[in-house]
């Protein structure tokens, strides 16, 4: 190849890569953009489909707690759970509804009740409030607030 060739051949590459990037310079963005907001939609979609299901699941654990001293396999009578919803699901007084009737004259126990639904454990919380109970740290205070 001679020198003329040469020249030629590297003039060539030259204008054509110039006329790639005046033909390319305008498309290329847009079809970056494209590119983008095009898996943005197909992510937001995803996000929000599994923002919904987590919602669900969260809202049927909420409904599953509050119904479940309606279950046949709740151990407390039903009017004897409070429902306190966090840091656990129930106080239940054990026997209070029968010392309310005057069918009984003490409560038998009163028990800190947590729901689960699934295979959740306990929060690190309700294990402290379990230790604690456990180790017998457990007051009862009386506050008057009138003469």
């Amino acid at each position: 190849m001679g020198l003329a060739a040469a020249v030629a051949l590297l003039a060539g590459l030259v204008v054509g890569v110039i006329a790639c990037h005046r033909l390319l310079a305008d498309r290329v963005p847009v079809w970056a953009a494209s590119l983008l907001d095009g898996w943005r939609q197909a992510e937001e979609a995803g996000i929000r489909e599994d923002t919904a299901k987590r919602s669900e699941a969260v809202l049927r654990g909420r409904i599953t707690e509050q119904l479940a001293p309606l279950l046949v396999t709740f151990p407390f009578d039903a009017a004897d759970a409070r429902f306190l919803g966090t840091p656990v699901d129930f106080v239940v007084f054990d026997g209070l509804s029968a010392v309310d009737s005057g069918r009984a004259g003490r409560l038998r126990a009163i028990t800190l009740v947590d729901v689960k639904t699934g295979t959740a454990g306990l929060t690190t919380i309700q294990r402290r409030i379990r230790d604690c109970l456990e180790r017998g740290r457990v007051s009862c205070l009386e506050i008057e607030t009138g003469p």
